[in-house]
């Protein structure tokens, strides 16, 4: 095991069904230059790991809504989330004291713009991957299943796999 993940050895594996916790997320998807799909992912602000945007459900807000709004505060993307969700995830969300399990319901959000300043920059790094690289730089098997039918998905509607190597700033 990578040293980050080393950290969460002893865990049970997670599984949606008894989350402590439920957040919302999303899968950015930008073109590039090229016409080729890539995937934002953010770091988290504890271990830096990379994830993808995700928090806490706003209430009146829809869920896509808030979903999109932390795409916004944790990477600067601008862009809809699809209202019904590609799925979810569960993961081990460390606390001061404790672990609670957490179930992140996942929407796509296709990116319409970037913003270089936003609310969480100076806490996190953004980086834009390959749907493969994207994939394998998250920890969360359920994660890394999202992704890939994330990008299958756009490229069955017309998106371009990306075939490019290298990561980068978004």
């Amino acid at each position: 095991m990578g040293k980050t993940q080393g950290r969460f050895e002893g865990l049970p594996i997670a599984t949606d069904a008894s989350a402590d916790l439920q957040q919302l997320g999303t899968i950015p998807l930008v073109t590039d230059e090229a016409g080729a799909l890539r995937i934002v992912l953010v770091t988290t602000r504890g271990s830096g790991r990379w994830t993808i945007p995700k928090g806490n459900p706003v209430p009146g807000l829809a869920p896509h809504k808030a979903a999109a709004r932390e795409a916004l505060e944790e990477a600067g993307l601008i862009g809809k989330a699809r209202k019904k969700p590609i799925g979810s995830y569960a993961f081990w969300k460390r606390r001061e004291d404790h672990w609670s399990l957490a179930s992140v319901s996942v929407h796509v959000m296709k990116v319409e713009e970037r913003l270089a300043s936003f609310k969480e920059s100076a806490e996190r790094s953004v980086g834009l991957f390959t749907p493969e690289e994207a994939a394998q730089a998250v920890f969360e098997p359920g994660l890394k299943t999202l992704i890939a039918a994330a990008a299958a998905a756009a490229v069955a509607k017309g998106g371009k796999k990306g075939k490019r190597k290298g990561k980068g700033k978004a």
